[in-house]
């Protein structure tokens, strides 16, 4: 773009931060004495445009900063550099083509050598009105003053804070146009070369242009200016003194976001690790691979120890390594996140960070400590109301402890008038429905959750539970399904998903699954035990005793609660139970009860092993606690009604004592019973009735007088209760009479009861 006539000259203009921070000149060099073009396929770059950009790809992305330090000299034979003034961006660069050495600071950027009392010239005025305006986000006077500079100057540098100003104002396809339009390569009005593009110079431009490209849905099209797979192929820099994030780091983010929307998600996650290897402040691909489950746990921790920290930032290096080490999944190397964590909080004064407090937050979470995991969520929450990272720990503490669900509710309603388009705020609410048993009602609040941010792990997790609480295997399998392919370095889902096929009675796919859980993540303890579950289910007691004998191990060392492990413990007293070591068996249920006072299964298994063992009164007794505990329990029942079958059997066969007797009574009870029998079928007299012929006198006459006072007075009936009598031997009978109403014959024949006590 021609200059009007008496501008100055740019040679002493103040340059604002440039996008192409390399060596540049107004054309590529000739090749053979031609030079190359190809601004018209975005894909297909002349050699000496890959060089170029090539040469940029340990520059950061161009910063606008309240600190502003002053340029070195490259060398000792550059010129003095002017200081900064105040309201300049960080970085000076030229970019108007012309004449002047240029120097190159510490952190990769270069600036123009000028006299260091040349004055201010109207360009350096409007310029720096530009870059306070943007930075004091006055955008209109910013785009105003922008496009002043611009007409003046056609300096591609200006074109691109330009079409920097139309990007954080939202208006796309305005940055995008003026990023892409064919400009010439020089201010000159002189100049003959063909105009080429922004985005085939400047890699800034290049990755600016790609942004624009993603907010217009153009993703083919930002696919390609970022390239595919690094297309452009810059090799990695060693990264040191780069003062900010690479180009090249931020492009392969871009792309890997580019990727996720499309569905690749291995292309995905191999531009996010590509982003992170250029440049290890690059935290946001560190979030995506971390924070969105993209790698195992193991392989998560051996790409992030293994980045060049060193390399890349010498001074910084041990301090970069323990923030990312503390973010890392809990379940191992729980004891390098707790020295990292100690070492953040002596060394640098980071004891009260959020991102340190809340590390330790999700250990406890994960060791299912929730009312310690609760403190610190809350602690963190109390002066970061909206650290994204804790929300979801705190959210899932209040709906696990009963006596937080009243405040899970208050929380949920903030939450949802504050931030009504926030995935976690319908979490919460879908967790409040889920807390009070509403399936249907908390599945719509987490769909809800997951169409906003379809990443959101706990969301799609909490889903899939509310079909698997509901009893609807088949779509809780499918649910989990989505979530695995959402969250792929997660081994939840498959451990779910194993769950489920184990209720549905499919043992094989069961196994398969969790196998696939357990290659992901072989340290969750929870994983050891379904697998030992299975083993039950296919009569392999060996490995289940061995497996739930694991679970216990990993559970004592990753510090969890040893109440969250009653059915481990239960577990391991069936395996023991069936290879009939029965004290072994005793003491797993005894561990049971004393973790969980009120479990009926506990006390049902106990009563089978003193069943088994033969202590049929104590085996009957703990069946009776497990059914005061879950009355009417079949299986209970049916084991109760075996024992006393068992127990009338044994009686019968004296194999035990008659109840209530004892057992002197009982050496000749048969034969006493058969000679008794005996004397009946052949007609003979009883004992009892051979005893009362043997009584003395008294007695007859006694019935006698009783006889003759009873016909007299009418028909009457003597009762045990009543007035008190003497027989002539001396022994005491109470009796009691009872009127009674005379039949129609006029009266009954007296009847006289033996209390003699025969």
């Amino acid at each position: 773009m021609p200059r009007p006539a008496g501008a100055k000259t740019p040679h002493n203009a103040r340059a604002t931060p440039s996008p192409f921070a390399a060596e540049r000149t107004q054309a590529a060099p000739p090749r053979n004495g031609k030079q190359t073009y190809r601004h018209t396929d975005q894909s297909n770059l002349s050699i000496d445009q890959v060089d170029s950009l090539r040469r940029q790809s340990n520059l950061s992305t161009l910063s606008l900063s309240p600190r502003r330090p002053s340029l070195a000299r490259s060398s000792s034979t550059a010129t003095t550099t002017r200081a900064p003034r105040r309201g300049t961006p960080l970085a000076y660069a030229t970019g108007n083509g012309a004449g002047g050495d240029r120097t190159e600071d510490d952190s990769g950027f270069l600036g123009q050598s000028v006299d260091e009392a040349a004055p201010w010239t109207m360009v350096d005025r409007l310029r720096n009105w530009r870059n306070d305006a943007m930075t004091q986000h006055l955008y209109d006077s910013a785009k105003f003053w922008g496009g002043k500079v611009l007409g003046i100057t056609g300096n591609a540098d200006d074109v691109f804070w330009l079409a920097q100003i139309h990007f954080l104002t939202h208006q796309f396809a305005q940055a995008e146009r003026i990023l892409t339009t064919p400009r010439p390569p020089s201010s000159a009005s002189t100049s003959t070369a063909p105009p080429v593009r922004l985005t085939d110079m400047s890699l800034a431009c290049r990755y600016l242009a790609a942004q624009c490209q993603v907010r217009l849905g153009k993703w083919e099209e930002a696919l390609e200016m970022v390239g595919r797979r690094g297309a452009l192929g810059m090799e990695m820099g060693d990264g040191k003194s780069d003062g900010g994030i690479k180009l090249t780091a931020s492009a392969a983010h871009l792309r890997g976001l580019i990727h996720l929307h499309m569905k690749a998600t291995d292309l995905a996650k191999e531009a996010f690790m590509e982003a992170l290897s250029r440049d290890v402040k690059c935290f946001e691909s560190f979030e995506m691979l971390v924070g969105g489950e993209m790698m195992s746990s193991e392989e998560e921790w051996d790409f992030i120890q293994g980045l060049p920290f060193h390399a890349q930032t010498d001074d910084d290096a041990e301090f970069v390594r323990m923030m990312y080490t503390v973010r890392l999944k809990k379940i191992s190397h729980n004891n390098d996140m707790a020295i990292a964590r100690q070492r953040l909080a002596d060394e640098y004064g980071l004891g009260e960070d959020p991102d340190v407090l809340c590390s330790r937050a999700d250990e406890l979470h994960s060791a299912m400590r929730y009312a310690e995991c609760f403190k610190i969520t809350s602690h963190i929450l109390s002066h970061h109301p909206s650290h994204r990272l804790t929300l979801p720990l705190h959210l899932s503490c209040m709906h696990h402890l009963p006596n937080l669900r009243s405040k899970l509710f208050l929380v949920a309603h903030e939450m949802v008038d504050h931030e009504p388009d926030d995935a976690i705020s319908w979490y919460a609410v879908g967790l409040w429905y889920f807390a009070g048993k509403r399936w249907e009602e908390s599945r719509r609040f987490f769909g809800k959750s997951v169409l906003i941010d379809p990443r959101f792990g706990p969301a799609w997790l909490a889903y899939a539970h509310s079909f698997a609480y509901e009893g609807e295997h088949d779509q809780a399998i499918t649910a989990y399904s989505t979530a695995q392919r959402h969250l792929p370095g997660s081994h939840l889902p498959l451990l779910f998903i194993g769950m489920q096929h184990l209720g549905l009675a499919n043992v094989g796919l069961a196994e398969e699954y969790l196998e696939a859980a357990k290659e992901i993540c072989g340290d969750d303890p929870l994983v050891l035990n379904e697998l030992g579950v299975v083993a039950l289910h296919n009569q392999q007691f060996d490995r289940a005793a061995q497996l739930f004998r694991e679970t216990l191990g990993v559970a004592r060392h990753v510090q969890s609660s040893p109440a969250a492990w009653t059915s481990t413990h239960l577990n391991l007293g069936h395996a023991y139970r069936k290879l009939k070591q029965w004290d072994k068996a005793h003491a797993s249920f005894r561990r049971v009860i004393e973790l969980d006072p009120r479990s009926a299964a506990a006390y049902s298994a106990l009563g089978i092993v003193e069943h088994q063992r033969g202590n049929m009164q104590d085996s009957i007794a703990r069946y009776h606690e497990a059914l005061a505990l879950a009355p009417g329990d079949p299986t209970t029942c049916d084991l109760l009604r075996l024992a006393l079958d068992d127990v009338a059997t044994q009686v019968s066969s004296q194999r035990l004592p008659f109840p209530g007797l004892p057992p002197r009574t009982l050496q000749s009870i048969d034969a006493q019973v058969a000679a008794l029998e005996e004397e009946v079928l052949a007609g003979r007299e009883l004992p009892a009735e051979r005893d009362g012929e043997g009584e003395g006198e008294g007695e007859g006459e006694l019935s006698r007088v009783r006889e003759e006072e009873e016909g007299e007075e009418g028909e009457s009936e003597v009762m045990r209760s009543g007035a008190v009598s003497r027989s002539e031997d001396g022994i005491e009978v109470s009796m009691e009479e009872e009127e009674e109403e005379e039949d129609e014959d006029g009266g009954s024949e007296g009847e006289t009861m033996d209390m003699t006590g025969e």
